[in-house]
């Protein structure tokens, strides 16, 4: 396993400080909120080659990115036609940025962009499986793989909410970047156990987020890291296990701190 974590735990004029955290504590890897770099219209290549640059030279790599439709309201999975080109198009960026940045992974999550809305669960999944190919094959294109992350009904979402029901939809798709994605807090948040469902869907997973519910500190965990630790080692899962976790406090580094030792202590083994 390889061990990172989001970028949404830190302010931004804290980023070196975080960066040495990581370092310190043997983790290698950040995920990118892109727009924790700049605003979608801002972002351009100079901004992202400065970014890999500065990784680059701290001995970081990008794991993949996350947050990849924010903002996007009009990019809509099971919208019309239209909305779906909106998403098409977007992902196409968001492609290009992963290129750049030299990440290989992204989250699916964006309960806001996947509504089934009025559809029916038949036809939700049926257009489902056919977007998700196309989308599979625009990411593809750009060497990246989309992780579908079971997003439960507690964060919003209407679809997809289950692990089994995303582990359905990637064997439906039959694509090579169409993965699972799993979230430790959102499998258990939407009434599964996370160590089971490593058990279960370790063949199809692609990444995976250490996180707690509504992306808090690790002070006083709710979901059980040491289960899905050995889970992951049990199965040689050999991807990225990111901690997601929002900023806390001012500039975030304390709980960032104490998030890395908790992680590093139960996800590694001994």
């Amino acid at each position: 396993m390889k061990f990172g974590v989001s970028n949404l735990a830190w302010a931004k004029e804290a980023e070196p400080r975080a960066i040495a955290l990581l370092r310190a504590k043997g983790f290698s890897g950040i995920e990118v909120a892109p727009t924790r770099i700049a605003d979608w219209d801002a972002l351009g290549d100079a901004d992202l080659q400065a970014f890999r640059r500065r990784c680059d030279a701290d001995g970081i790599v990008v794991s993949s990115l996350q947050a990849i439709y924010f903002n996007q309201p009009k990019a809509q999975l099971l919208g019309s036609a239209e909305d779906f080109k909106v998403m098409c198009d977007h992902t196409r960026r968001v492609g290009e940025i992963a290129a750049a940045l030299g990440a290989t992974v992204a989250v699916f999550g964006a309960p806001r962009n996947r509504l089934k809305g009025d559809l029916s669960a038949a036809d939700a999944e049926a257009l489902g499986a056919e977007r998700f190919g196309l989308l599979g094959d625009i990411a593809g294109g750009h060497g990246l793989t989309l992780g579908i992350e079971p997003v439960p009904e507690y964060y919003g979402a209407d679809f997809l909410t289950r692990v089994r029901d995303v582990a359905a939809m990637v064997e439906r798709c039959a694509h090579p970047n169409i993965r699972v994605h799993l979230d430790c807090a959102c499998i258990m948040l939407g009434g599964d156990d996370p160590v089971q469902a490593i058990r279960d869907y370790a063949r199809l997973t692609v990444h995976y987020h250490c996180a707690e519910p509504d992306l808090g500190p690790f002070s006083h965990p709710r979901c059980d890291h040491a289960g899905a630790g050995a889970a992951l080692r049990a199965v040689s899962y050999p991807g990225w296990v990111v901690i997601e976790m929002r900023q806390q406090g001012n500039d975030g580094l304390d709980a960032l701190d104490e998030a890395l030792s908790v992680v590093a202590g139960v996800y590694r083994g001994s």
